[in-house]
């Protein structure tokens, strides 16, 4: 039953995702967007991983206070790299541009570390073989989302 349900959620969520009107999307239809694939990425990780009630119990509140992490050190990562792109990077001395550089490559580091960092933790609240499960269904989640964006393009550009 979970399964199905797991199921019929990602399957709702596909069909929402690629029924978006074309066109720029404010915020709002940002915001949805975001909530839409969290809900879809939640259920990919709930089936792949096919935690039982107490597992999910557990794993959830650890999971959620490391993709907090995960998604502040790819927006440090998303400025840090800004600062050295542009017109406004153009104007910098090599100095100025070393530090920022250094800036971008520590938050790249950073941000490449937060999953290892979490392994622990995860290890704490699943089985060994879930924690793998876990990682698989990461890396799989991004590979289909990757792979619907190239079939199905949201905002082609004119």
């Amino acid at each position: 039953m979970k399964k199905f349900f797991a199921l019929t959620l990602c399957l709702f969520a596909s069909v929402l995702l690629f029924a978006q009107p074309q066109g720029k999307p404010n915020d709002e239809q940002r915001k949805k967007d975001w909530e839409r694939l969290q809900a879809e990425k939640i259920a990919f990780i709930t089936q792949e991983l096919d935690l039982t009630p107490e597992e999910a119990q557990v794993f959830w509140p650890v999971y959620n206070q490391c993709w907090k992490e995960v998604l502040a050190s790819h927006k440090a990562t998303r400025e840090a790299f800004a600062d050295i792109r542009g017109k406004q990077a153009e104007g910098l001395t090599d100095k100025e541009m070393e530090k920022k550089l250094d800036a971008y490559i520590q938050a790249s580091t950073r941000s490449n570390q937060v999953l290892a960092d979490w392994y622990p933790k995860f290890k704490q609240v699943l089985p060994i073989r879930k924690v793998a499960k876990l990682y698989q269904a990461e890396e799989a989640f991004q590979q289909r989302m990757i792979n619907n964006l190239r079939k199905h393009p949201q905002h082609p550009s004119k």
